[in-house]
């Protein structure tokens, strides 16, 4: 019978921050014990502290190994307890250069050649984060009550940074009689934010992750709020990308 090879640590790893990941980003941080996490990985309990010295080792590692700041290659093993606001630290570091380019360039262009496009551009780059990190984000949520400077990063300035930006964009292109006027701008972009967040990430946690298709998913939340939003559909072919 031919021998089953062993897995490297390199691999072990791996499998272990993702089990990490699906648990913490299920239960936050304080209600999460490593024995979960091992049974999620497939290991015995004992086995997570031949990768990690700590429960917050483990967290640490979700992060690096998500941001890809780790390397598993030759990873030194176990990964050592971080220091205080370490965590935090590497998060903020990472989500702080998640770029907005469609956004950034709608600020610095009054006069766009197809506002509806220009806004589809803007949908499509959120919907496009929060569908590739979706998995982390969702351990930052649920894991920010435990830690007060991350509560502070994520929900009071970064997100709030985000929704400040793209309500001050609703309401210059609707001053300029680009994008139909709201009563709100602010609230406006959070109904948008949080309608783009469930199909991008929230259907994914529960019983409807298998109810819509991904590209089907993507183009109705981007269709849908660039008709509401937009004053007419563009003759370009842009609703085509």
């Amino acid at each position: 019978m031919e021998a089953v090879p062993r897995k490297s640590p390199h691999s072990r790893l791996s499998e272990l921050a993702n089990a990490a990941t699906v648990v913490f980003g299920r239960q936050g941080y304080r209600r999460t014990r490593t024995a979960e996490i091992a049974a999620e990985a497939g290991m015995a309990s004992g086995s997570v502290f031949n990768y990690v010295e700590s429960k917050e080792a483990l967290f640490f590692l979700v992060f690096a190994h998500g941001f890809r700041a780790l390397d598993e290659a030759n990873p030194v093993l176990p990964i050592a307890t971080p220091a205080q606001g370490e965590t935090v630290a590497l998060i903020s570091q990472h989500l702080r250069k998640v770029e907005t380019p469609c956004l950034t360039a709608a600020r610095d262009n009054r006069s766009p050649d197809d506002p509806r496009a220009e806004l589809q551009g803007i949908i499509e780059e959120r919907y496009d984060m929060l569908e590739g990190l979706w998995p982390l984000l969702a351990v930052i949520e649920r894991s920010a009550v435990d830690f007060p400077d991350l509560e502070e990063f994520y929900f009071r300035r970064l997100r709030v940074r985000y929704h400040d930006r793209f309500a001050r964009y609703l309401e210059q292109r609707a001053a300029d009689g680009q994008l139909r006027p709201v009563s709100d701008p602010t609230l406006t972009a959070r109904i948008v934010d949080e309608s783009v967040t469930w199909f991008a990430w929230k259907r994914h946690e529960g019983r409807d992750a298998r109810k819509f298709d991904d590209e089907s998913a993507r183009k109705s939340v981007v269709d849908f709020v660039c008709s509401a939003l937009a004053p007419a559909l563009a003759t370009s072919d842009h609703g085509d990308r």
